[in-house]
């Protein structure tokens, strides 16, 4: 019952239009009242639930990413990948995916990755001939593999949450992260060829060109896999990786004589907000999830899944279904956090990979952060975009669509996950 006036409280106060941070505090205080707890429990739980080493790589994570931004080397990498897919049909949006996946390498943010890709194709694809709708709406789909490829913030705070090995499922969202990127680029030639959008003729292809953008974005492309190897290998873990990200950014950017004292402030002034208010949600969200636990209700909701014989597809489309539908509701991190602690033990009962159902998670929670009513990612792009609402609701229906196609894929085949991290992070016993 407490958990019931928990989530009707935190619903409720959201359909006012208080902000999450607020609405998580004021709920989870309604909800141990309710329940008889000493309310002391909640500063206890904060400070001990952001008290974990590993957290610490999430400022590292951001900082690196801003300093990218803040530097022109997000400008470079998208350059790049315009010389590289530019002169395919539909050039312009081929080139989102390709710099949206090399960015989301470095990044870990759906949010950095769509506030600096759009800051660019919001200019030049209007400009080439796209709709401004297209070119949102292919930024917002695209900045969903920024917490799919490594490294990512909301795999480190899940493997947190689950206690799960953070490098192995950073390992696991590379062969999602390819899928998704390839299906996006089959849309995007399906939409292009057959005029369902309107787009320019194919350009020519230059040699000259590519060579002179890959020359330029050399070291920046090289920051994923500096990042990855420092990992897998071993000689690094995700924390030391997140400071080496930021010290390969502050190398490049002296490299290429882009680094400045203002563009290192702002980028430190961006961190701090973003890491402050994070690592606020994960502290307040600890409540929550003591309330969860004290109430027993994953334990209730495990009994009653196994007292039904549900299997692991079975619940996997279930769990798929109340995280779309939480996404459509609740920023990401946020409802992540919710979820995992309800969902989790029921997963690990019938059979299912935590590191599959990590990566499950985040996509479900992705695809509803694109997705109204409530979806971060459209209010984000109509800023910089300045489209409509309804106009980039239409515009994101097909990339929606292909999303929960590549959602269906990988619950079905959960090798797409799992193979790779089993081949070189095994678990122990496999």
């Amino acid at each position: 019952m407490v958990s019931l006036v928990v989530f009707a409280t935190l619903l409720g106060l959201m359909m006012l239009g208080m902000p999450i941070a607020i609405a998580l505090a004021l709920a989870t205080a309604t909800g141990m009242l309710w329940g008889g707890y000493d309310l002391i429990l909640i500063p206890q739980n904060m400070v001990s639930s952001v008290k974990s080493i590993e957290l610490t790589a999430i400022p590292f994570f951001i900082l690196a990413a801003a300093l990218m931004n803040q530097l022109g080397i997000t400008r470079k990498i998208f350059d790049f990948a315009q010389a590289l897919v530019g002169t395919l049909r539909g050039g312009l949006a081929h080139a989102n995916v390709v710099a949206g996946f090399i960015f989301s390498g470095i990044s870990g943010a759906a949010v950095a990755d769509a506030a600096a890709l759009a800051a660019i194709s919001s200019k030049e694809m209007p400009k080439a001939g796209y709709s401004k709708e297209f070119a949102a709406a292919t930024v917002l789909a695209v900045s969903t593999l920024g917490p799919i490829i490594p490294p990512s913030i909301m795999m480190v705070v899940y493997a947190i949450t689950a206690n799960v090995s953070i490098a192995r499922l950073f390992v696991a969202g590379i062969g999602p992260g390819i899928l998704i990127a390839a299906l996006l680029m089959l849309l995007i030639v399906v939409l292009t060829r057959y005029g369902c959008t309107p787009s320019p003729p194919p350009g020519k292809f230059s040699a000259r060109k590519l060579g002179r953008t890959t020359k330029d974005a050399l070291l920046a492309l090289f920051a994923p896999l500096v990042i990855m190897r420092g990992m897998v290998s071993g000689w690094a873990t995700p924390t030391e990786a997140g400071v080496l990200a930021v010290a390969y950014a502050l190398f490049v950017g002296a490299v290429q004589r882009n680094l400045t004292f203002a563009a290192v402030s702002r980028s430190l002034v961006e961190t701090v907000e973003a890491s402050a208010l994070i690592l606020y949600v994960i502290a307040i969200s600890s409540g929550l999830s003591y309330v969860f636990v004290a109430e027993g209700t994953a334990a209730h909701l495990t009994s009653l899944m196994t007292s039904l014989s549900i299997g692991p597809v079975s619940f996997l489309l279930l769990s798929n279904l109340l995280l779309l539908m939480l996404g459509c509701l609740i920023e990401t991190l946020p409802a992540m956090l919710l979820a995992v602690p309800l969902l989790l033990p029921t997963a690990l009962a019938v059979g299912v990979d935590p590191t599959h159902f990590g990566v499950l998670v985040i996509f479900n929670l992705l695809i509803g952060y694109m997705h109204p009513p409530m979806g971060i990612g459209l209010f984000i792009l109509m800023a910089i975009a300045r489209v409509e609402f309804v106009a980039l609701v239409k515009a994101t229906l097909p990339f929606i669509g292909v999303l929960l196609l590549a959602l269906a894929l990988l619950t079905f085949v959960p090798s797409i996950s799992l193979w790779l991290p089993d081949l070189v992070l095994p678990q122990p016993g496999k």
